[in-house]
């Protein structure tokens, strides 16, 4: 099968960082990323964040994004939560502070779900956080490589034919939404295909080139079900211990995905978008 074959499938974003994602069917970049995407997150009284490593329950935070062009703040951010009884709307673009918090509602409202003292944050668009050692320079991408509350880099890929290939190895099938990838693709010729891909490009622009920066490295977050918020056995992570240590610099942990930066801002990201591989690893 051919690189020409190969198609985006599914588009997801993460406006906060560890809660539930938005499939969309496209959306644009922008110098972070997708836009919106791990915009916000959840922390602590100290302002170290949670996830759902300690808290699975935020798997099922849903977030919702109402853009409106003649609001002061471009539109709103609204949560949702079993068991809580109101919604929780916050300004798409606040205040651009180094880290703003979303203020006493929101720490309310976010601590009631989560059983412990917590708050919101929000990342602001002036404060670079810049990526590892393998994003490219800045020189090549003509900015400056960074990311908003990502764990790394700007976007995540992921083929079908991968997690095909990781469900055949288990008792207990996942979903896709399991490894919470920006992009999912498929026609890979073979399982892991995506490990070997150095730069490719999304669609028709030549400009819109995304440069393969490194491994995604894998924790016990791929075991919290989706739907319910609840763990489940840690097969799936033992499974992939036992076959997918294949990062030299990570050798005690295993790898699903790849982490991309991309080149152009501002551009629109389509399912069915076709890829073409511009340098990969032979293999």
């Amino acid at each position: 099968m051919t690189s020409r074959e190969l198609e985006v499938t599914t588009l997801y974003i993460y406006p906060v960082k560890s809660c539930r994602g938005i499939q969309v069917d496209s959306w644009k970049t922008n110098k972070f990323g997708f836009m919106y995407d791990r915009f916000w997150m959840v922390v602590d009284e100290n302002y170290k964040y949670r996830t759902q490593r300690e808290f699975p329950k935020m798997a099922l935070i849903v977030p919702t994004i109402n853009e409106n062009p003649e609001d002061e703040h471009g539109g709103s951010l609204v949560l949702t939560a079993p068991g809580i009884d109101r919604e929780l709307s916050l300004p798409l673009n606040p205040n651009n502070l180094d880290a703003y918090d979303c203020g006493d509602e929101a720490a309310t409202w976010i601590t009631e779900y989560m059983g412990v003292s917590s708050r919101i944050v929000y990342k602001s668009t002036q404060e670079i956080r810049t990526l590892g050692i393998y994003a490219p320079s800045e020189q090549v991408l003509g900015f400056k490589p960074q990311t908003a509350f990502a764990d790394g880099y700007p976007f995540l890929l992921i083929s079908e034919e991968s997690l095909n290939d990781v469900n055949n190895r288990v008792s207990s099938p996942v979903i896709m939404r399991n490894f919470r990838p920006n992009i999912v693709v498929k026609g890979c010729r073979f399982p892991f295909e995506e490990d070997t891909w150095k730069q490719f490009v999304i669609g028709e622009d030549d400009e819109n080139l995304f440069y393969v920066a490194s491994r995604s490295t894998r924790c016990i977050m791929v075991t919290v079900n989706p739907e319910t918020g609840k763990r489940k056995s840690n097969e799936v992570f033992k499974v992939l211990q036992s076959y997918r240590r294949v990062d030299k610099q990570s050798k005690y942990r295993p790898c699903v995905g790849m982490n991309l930066v991309h080149k152009k801002i501002g551009a629109k990201l389509n399912v069915g978008d076709k890829i073409r591989i511009i340098d990969a690893i032979i293999s």
